[in-house]
């Protein structure tokens, strides 16, 4: 008896040690075991004429191992089957807890990323105020800066808000991270481009009070001035984290002026009018 135990224990550790090459694969099979830890953790009931359906069994023993082998054929189907039978189990609001989930750490570390490089373009500001012979230009770049960081935070609220299911963009995919840097570029270039007119004297003013405010504070200034200079330097954020309906605004202008100009309107297919 104690001989086919260690038969056994021999077999058992010859399938923990078996490798898989197939990287794409080994991301389903690591996508696989995820949905399994969160049907555990969300102590969802499971039928027992499913359970076979849903338990991993034999590919509990495979890993990535650049050395190893290809998977087979019943190996795929036993993933992609076990996969796709968890997803039908699962109810719209935990597909999308699970979805969410999977949001990449950067969506929570880029706020605070772009909210340093904001504090720091004030302090460089002032110091540029409080130094002698220093170029007015810095103020300019230091404005610069200022706007592309309230863009990218003002996107990476966005973001933020979207995860935390406080808002919900159907046209946003969480978990690409492309997707997601380049939501966070174009809330930069937005804060940039249509904030850059604007806000400038505001922000030297803001400067200047931060920098001696015994000096430049003006206790006269009504309640509509600050918050004019408050909605001036807080544009690049509107503009970032309103990405989605600044695109509609350029769009639709867009539009206007190519009718304003003769370009006939597209007709609605037929069926749209019913």
């Amino acid at each position: 008896m104690a001989g086919a135990h260690d038969e056994e224990d021999r077999q058992a550790e010859g399938v923990l040690a078996e490798g898989i090459k197939d990287e794409t694969f080994c991301r389903h099979l690591v996508r696989l075991k995820q949905l399994q830890e969160f049907l555990y953790l969300e102590a969802v009931p499971i039928d027992s004429s499913n359970v076979d359906a849903l338990t991993m069994g034999d590919l509990s023993g495979l890993n990535r191992d650049p050395k190893g082998r290809m998977p087979t054929a019943e190996e795929w189907a036993k993933v992609e089957n076990r996969t796709q039978a968890i997803f039908r189990i699962f109810t719209p609001a935990m597909r999308r807890k699970f979805l969410m989930a999977e949001t990449p750490w950067v969506a929570a570390w880029l706020p605070v990323y772009f909210l340093g490089l904001a504090v720091l373009s004030l302090v460089i500001a002032m110091v540029i105020m409080n130094a002698v012979d220093w170029p007015e230009y810095f103020l300019f770049i230091d404005y610069l800066i200022w706007l592309v960081s309230l863009g990218a935070i003002g996107a990476s609220a966005f973001i933020g808000m979207n995860a935390l299911s406080l808002q919900d963009d159907i046209t946003f995919d969480l978990t690409n991270t492309r997707l997601m840097s380049l939501r966070i570029s174009l809330g930069a270039l937005f804060g940039v481009v249509l904030s850059l007119p604007f806000g400038f004297p505001e922000f030297v003013k803001f400067c200047k009070l931060a920098w001696k405010p015994s000096v430049f504070y003006d206790p006269k200034l009504g309640g509509i001035d600050i918050a004019q200079e408050a909605v001036f330097l807080l544009l690049p954020f509107i503009f970032g984290f309103s990405t989605s309906l600044v695109i509609l605004v350029l769009t639709q202008f867009a539009e206007a002026v190519q009718t304003f100009l003769g370009r006939k309107p597209k007709a609605e297919p037929s069926g749209a009018r019913a």
